[in-house]
Order: structure tokens, then C-alpha cells, then sequence
């Protein structure tokens, strides 16, 4: 937004500043090259002077920086720990005990079933336990004092021992009415409900242990030689906008799927990160892939592609370009006088760039720290170009309380105006 405006405000300010309704490029250039020794006459260089279009631009120095190239994808967050709680037991649903969202620990009671027909048929069990155990009491005594057969003790034992059996079968049986967490986490799903006949395999509730949170992506196969442990990725997670996370590296399959070509790698949260994490949201990863300390780097957009190549336009002050242009060097510029007090001429530079981000370039040759680089308005200037320095700012505040369609309109006045003295100035010449 605030691009779009500067330019609306740089396309007014340059039609404002148009000497006349005739352009003139490389006005630098052309006022040397008119006359014999490349010295303009004192009357074509006041010519020249007035009919200079000054094209508003904004400039800014490259900047020392971290810039890294990323591998950049798209996942969702899984649980490694993941559990589908089943029912055990049989009966009607008497109470729920958790909802969805509900944080438990492992062992909480989820839910209880009825218990009714169980809690009798563990008393009917008891009876047969003490039964049998009594038999077996006195069939052992009997063997003792001579009277009993040792069959008879043993077939007691055995009646016995089942009846133990059984009750262990009815005490687990009575367990199973009350459905328990069988792991620690959230609660994501819940399908049961009070008054649900619920039988032996149903899935009943999703368990999640948050602190198994990871994050799975696939990388071709052709990065893997890049890869490493510990690899830092930036993660930015749909569910909460303008937060970026750190992830790192912890696994790295082995195996490479023949079907995608790509290679499966795990990434891994703090866990202070994972407790603010929703199961199976949407995330944006960018693994970071190389880093370079330190570089020298442009925003992207001052970039300009042409046949392979990259280019910057940059700015120097008019006597230091003239100074270049010459064979006797000319005096320096005064170094006290203002930026927007001097006149600048632009220059394209080829360079060579390096890793790139979503904002920034990193510049490996062609300009240096001190390099006044045009970073919005370049791609209407060519080489030798008239610019004046200005800014968002400045262009906002010069205009401030002024409609677009009211810019327009008085750019478009004083062109006329200017259009109008310039015709009558040739007029003049031709009388």
C-alpha cells in the first residue's frame, strides 16, 4: 500500500517538475557531446538547464545482513502419540465424564457404563468362590484323617481354581464398565453420549498428547545432501496469524519414495511452542537451507532482470557522474551541500547477486556499502537520467490534504502552462 501510494505521488511530482512538454534523456550527456572539446556554449547549457526533467526517486544504501536460502513447503501439524480409546465393556452409557478439549491425565475416569448386570454377576461369582473353596477345605481335611480319597481333594481344587478364574474374569469384566485415558493429552473427539448402548470395540473418544506434536514434510530427494540434524526451519501455523515458530530438524528418513521422489524429514517444536499448537493445522515451513553472515544486501524489488542479467540503478551527484564522464577529473561535489539541494544522475549498474529471501537479495558485486541504490522508481530510468531524491514521507507530507484526482489535476494545469511559455518562446525566436 504504501508503494502504491509513493509511485501515484512520484508520477504527479514528476510531471510537475517537467521543464517542458519535451523530454530530454540523458540530458548529462547530450549538453558535453554539442559542442567542439564536449563543453556546451554558456547559452545552450541555460537551454539545456530549463529544459532538465528531474525525476523523482527514493534511494537507500545497502545494508549488512543475515540472508538465508530456504526450502519452502506446506504441512500440517501430527501427533506422534495418537490414541483411539475403544470400549471394553458392555452397556448403557450412564455418565461422560470428559468433552472435547478437556486436557486429562493418564488413568482419568472418561466415562462410566452400567454396571448393574456385572455388580450381580460378581456376587454370584463370590458365592461359587467361597462354595468351592469350603469343598476343598474339607475334602483336603477328610484326605487327612484317612476318610477321603486324594481324587476327591484334588477335583475340589480344581472346582476351586476356576472359581478364582472366573471372578478374576468378572473383576476385569467390572473394570471395563469405567472407560479411562489410556495416555495423557487432549481430548479431540468424543462419540459417546448418557443413555448410548455401547459394545465391546466401539471407538468412544481421540486422545492427543500435545507434547508429541511434530511437523512431517517431504523434500526432493535431489536436497538431501543438504540436510542435517539440528536444521532450523521457520514455521508460521494459519491458526495464529503473525506468529513465526522454530523448528529443527530431528529425523530424516532413510528411504527415499519412489513415487514423489521426495525424502520424509521431521520437524520438531519447543515445547513451549507445542503447548500453543492445535492438532492438524495448516502450517507454512521454510527450511533454512544456507545462510550467509553478514552479506550485503538490496530489497529484491530495486533488482532489475533483463536478459539473464541483473541490474541496479543507482545515483551519484552530477559533478561526481561529469567528473567519471571526462577524461581531466572535475572538482569534487561539496560534500556539505544537501542531498535535495544537488542535482543527482542516475547510473546502471550490472550485478552479481547471491541467496535471496521474500524481502531482500544479497549483492555479491557492482556496488558497495556506500552505494546510493534507487529503490523505488527505477524501472522508468535509463542511463544518464535527471533524479531528485525523495521519499514516501516527504511526497505524502508535501501533499497532504490533497486528493489524487486534485494532484492530477494541477500537474496537468502546470504542463499546460508550460506548454503554452514554451510555444511562445519559439515564437519569439522565429520573429
Amino acid at each position: 500500500m504504501r508503494n502504491s501510494v509513493l509511485i501515484l505521488m512520484l508520477c504527479c511530482t514528476a510531471v510537475l517538475m517537467v521543464g517542458c512538454t519535451k523530454p530530454v534523456e540523458g540530458a548529462a550527456a547530450e549538453a558535453k557531446q554539442s559542442a567542439p572539446g564536449g563543453t556546451a556554449p554558456a547559452g545552450e547549457a541555460k537551454k539545456t538547464e530549463s529544459e532538465r526533467i528531474l525525476i523523482p526517486v527514493e534511494v537507500s544504501h545497502p545494508k549488512r545482513a543475515d540472508i538465508s536460502a530456504y526450502f519452502e513447503t506446506t504441512t500440517r501439524i501430527v501427533a506422534e502419540k495418537r490414541v483411539e480409546v475403544l470400549s471394553k465393556g458392555t452397556g448403557v452409557c450412564l455418565s461422560v465424564k470428559a468433552e472435547e478439549g478437556d486436557r486429562v491425565k493418564e488413568g482419568a475416569v472418561l466415562a462410566e457404563l452400567d454396571k448393574t448386570e456385572m455388580d450381580a454377576q460378581m456376587r454370584q461369582t463370590l458365592i461359587q468362590v467361597e462354595q468351592r473353596k469350603t469343598a476343598f477345605q474339607i475334602a483336603e481335611r477328610s484326605l487327612a484323617e484317612g476318610i477321603g480319597a486324594p481324587v476327591e481333594r484334588d477335583n475340589t481344587k480344581f472346582a476351586y481354581d476356576q472359581a478364582k478364574a472366573l471372578l478374576e474374569i468378572n473383576q476385569a469384566q467390572l473394570k471395563h464398565q469405567t472407560i479411562t485415558a489410556p495416555i495423557g493429552g487432549v481430548v479431540t473427539k468424543r462419540n459417546i453420549q448418557e443413555g448410548l448402548l455401547v459394545s465391546p470395540g466401539m471407538p468412544v473418544f481421540s486422545l492427543v498428547d500435545t507434547g508429541s506434536y511434530v511437523l512431517p514434510i517431504q523434500v526432493p530427494e535431489k536436497e538431501l545432501s543438504r540436510l542435517s540434524v539440528g536444521q532450523e526451519a521457520r514455521v508460521r501455523v494459519d491458526t495464529m496469524e503473525g506468529q513465526e515458530f522454530t523448528a529443527k530438524l530431528r529425523r530424516i528418513n532413510p528411504s527415499v519414495d519412489p513415487l514423489s521422489g521426495t525424502v520424509k524429514v521431521v520437524l520438531d517444536f519447543t515445547m513451549d511452542d507445542k503447548a500453543k499448537l492445535r492438532d492438524a493445522a495448516f502450517a507454512r515451513v521454510r527450511l533454512v537451507m544456507e545462510t550467509h553472515k553478514n552479506a550485503l544486501v538490496v530489497p529484491k524489488d530495486a533488482v532489475i532482470e533483463e536478459n539473464a542479467r541483473m541490474y541496479l540503478m543507482t545515483v551519484l551527484p552530477e559533478a561526481q557522474a561529469n567528473a567519471q564522464s571526462q577524461p581531466d577529473p572535475a572538482p569534487a561535489p561539496d560534500a556539505a551541500a544537501k542531498p535535495e539541494d544537488a542535482a543527482y544522475v542516475a547510473q546502471r549498474i550490472e550485478v552479481k547477486t547471491g541467496l535471496e529471501d521474500s524481502n531482500n537479495i544479497e549483492v555479491l558485486s557492482g556496488v558497495d556499502d556506500n552505494t546510493q541504490v534507487v529503490v523505488l522508481g527505477q524501472h522508468t530510468l535509463k542511463q544518464n537520467s535527471y533524479v531528485t531524491i525523495t521519499s514516501a514521507e516527504k511526497e505524502l507530507k508535501a501533499r497532504e490534504g490533497v486528493s489524487f484526482n486534485e494532484a492530477i489535476a494541477a500537474a496537468k494545469k502546470k504542463s499546460e502552462e508550460e506548454a503554452k511559455k514554451q510555444k511562445e518562446m519559439e515564437e519569439t525566436a522565429t520573429k
